[in-house]
């Protein structure tokens, strides 16, 4: 029998986002690139029994396949659309200013999750169940996705896709690996409904899921729900 374990413990940080945006259009992105850099310094000097930094790097870029004349003014409108996106993460602790028999801590939320739709707090890798992929709660990880997209209506915005994508979690530099992902491929849709955002359904088939438990369906469903993309 497992022993859960409950501990209290608070601290102060401060985060600053380096963001640019450059898509075409904010729904349906058909060219352009989005890179988010965030950076988190915790405890240390600022107080607190929470010492840790923490980096996360968001790179993704639409392509347009194929474009296709539209109207009087002959615009140029792709209804095919390659979206990649590669994600890179690092969390590691801080030595603790207080000395003594103070413990330096990582909260859980300050880590990384990944399986499933990763909503709301984990990492989106479909073909697998919620937060079941790498080290639970681990402190490095790497994604990669590829999307192929087709546009079936301007508005509402509403699209089909069929994706691959490749990732995983480890607890430290030395067991991360970027050849050892686990791999997934799979298809789905997305409609954008005003206040709601973007909703949809993906299904995806694990390739890996059996190094994590041969018992389970390699089959996963997965709903969306508000994601951005």
């Amino acid at each position: 029998m497992e022993a859960i374990i409950f501990f209290s413990n608070s601290g102060l940080s401060v985060s600053q986002t380096i963001s640019r945006d450059r898509r075409n259009h904010p729904e349906f992105p058909t060219s352009g690139s989005t890179f988010t850099w965030t950076s988190t310094l915790a405890g240390n000097f600022l107080g607190g029994d929470e010492d840790y930094h923490k980096h996360v790097f968001d790179i993704k870029w639409f392509s347009p396949i194929y474009e296709l004349n539209y109207g009087r003014n002959n615009t140029n409108i792709s209804k095919f659309t390659l979206f990649q996106n590669i994600k890179i993460g690092v969390v590691k602790g801080l030595p603790s200013l207080g000395g003594g028999d103070n413990l330096s801590t990582i909260p859980p939320s300050s880590r990384f999750l990944m399986g499933g739709s990763g909503i709301p707090y984990g990492n989106m890798l479909r073909g697998y169940e919620e937060n079941s992929v790498g080290t639970y709660y681990g402190n490095i990880l790497f994604k990669y996705s590829l999307e192929f997209r087709v546009s079936l209506s301007e508005n509402p915005t509403m699209y089909v896709l069929a994706f691959m994508e490749a990732g995983n979690v480890w607890s430290d530099f030395n067991e991360s690996d970027i050849f050892e992902l686990n791999r997934s491929i799979g298809f789905g849709g997305r409609i954008f409904m005003p206040m709601l955002g973007m909703l949809g359904y993906d299904i995806g088939y694990g390739i890996d899921i059996d190094k994590i438990n041969p018992n389970i369906d390699p089959w996963q469903y997965h709903f969306i729900f508000g994601m951005p993309f």
